[in-house]
């Protein structure tokens, strides 16, 4: 009776460490976890990644309900990856429950010299009504000359050079309401400090300048009538397995139209550009309007076939440019990843002025 005993006492101190336990509300909790990982070094370019698994004390796989915590912050997915300019060693761990795993380093390898420039695009939401909105299309301007890495595509909003479809559809999927705002990279909003006078806030791009470009983009365009035919190319440095989307814009430059302006005698801001300009600015010159997308604003699925490492994806289009100057019109073509994916944001932007070729560079 006594080995009897021993051996259930036993038996239920095995059911309590070895097992998952539930609390009150029925949710089961692990005893413990243990992480591993398919390799320990990973190249710092955005796109190699290193895949985590989670497994509970039975060696049950619970990675998909499990939280990857990389240097102390959590991720999205069991993928891990790090941009060019994270490199050095890494820890990572998993959570469940706040049952911790044990922790492992990996490491980051540079990449050989970048094949493209890495550029952005800020997407500036405007309007004509707002009279705040000529501070960021005057400060936009000057980053631009600062850095010829930046180029910006204007959406109007509520007025009459918006395209409601497009403002309805960037409001929805960005989730904002009020005007100005500054996209960057598709990736999330700049923090603009809401000082005509001070460009500081210029370093807000820095970080995407320094990403390491793993595609690039070309542009042929010519001029038949009263059509602009586009021929978008992409070069791909590595291999992408992520599914991604290309967007092409045509803006319009030199559009003149009256400008609401809070700036006028605001002694707020003492010696703005806009200080004797009116509280109605008749003539205000903007560049850069959003005019037309052949392929939404939201960009259309390339084939995953042809994102391969020393591959080109080509596309054409046909724009319908009657009654515009040629002269006066841009296209912006960029790349990103498309929607419900880890991976989020843009991964280049390429521009030319219409009729004209812009090389991979």
């Amino acid at each position: 009776m006594k080995k009897t005993n021993s051996i259930i006492i036993y038996f239920l101190a095995a059911i309590t460490l070895f097992s998952c336990t539930k609390n009150d509300t029925g949710i089961s909790i692990p005893k413990a976890l243990k992480i591993s990982i398919n390799k320990t070094t990973v190249v710092a370019n955005g796109i190699d990644e290193i895949t985590v698994t989670v497994k509970d004390q039975d060696s049950t796989d619970i990675t998909s309900s499990s939280v990857i915590m990389v240097d102390g912050q959590p991720i999205l997915g069991n993928a891990v990856f790090f941009d060019i300019n994270k490199q050095g060693n890494h820890k990572i761990f998993a959570n469940k429950y706040s049952v911790l795993s044990d922790t492992l380093t990996v490491a980051t390898s540079t990449p050989p010299t970048a094949k493209y420039t890495s550029k952005v695009l800020a997407e500036d939401f405007t309007a004509a009504w707002c009279g705040w909105c000529p501070r960021v299309d005057y400060k936009l301007n000057n980053f631009m000359l600062a850095n010829n890495k930046l180029y910006t595509i204007r959406y109007h909003s509520n007025d009459a050079l918006a395209d409601r479809t497009v403002d309805s559809f960037m409001r929805a999927t960005y989730g904002f309401s009020s005007v100005p705002k500054i996209l960057v990279n598709r990736t999330g909003f700049m923090n603009e400090n809401g000082d005509i006078s001070n460009l500081a806030d210029s370093t807000e791009f820095r970080n995407f300048y320094q990403r390491y470009a793993v595609t690039g983009l070309a542009l042929n365009t010519s001029v038949a009538g009263n059509t602009l035919n586009v021929t978008t190319k992409i070069g791909f440095d590595v291999t992408i397995k992520d599914s991604l989307r290309l967007t092409v814009i045509m803006v319009e430059n030199n559009k003149t139209f009256a400008q609401n302006n809070f700036y006028n005698h605001n002694d707020s801001y003492p010696g703005n550009p806009f200080y004797n300009s009116g509280d109605t600015i008749t003539n205000y010159t903007q560049n850069a309007i959003y005019k037309l997308s052949p392929t939404t604003v939201k960009g259309i699925i390339i084939p995953v076939a042809n994102q391969v490492k020393d591959g080109e994806y080509t596309a054409n289009f046909l724009l319908d440019i009657t009654g515009l100057n040629t002269a006066n019109l841009q296209v912006i073509a960029f790349l990103s990843f498309a929607e419900g994916q880890t991976r989020k944001g843009m991964l280049n932007v390429q521009w030319v002025n219409a009729g004209q070729n812009k090389n991979y560079d």
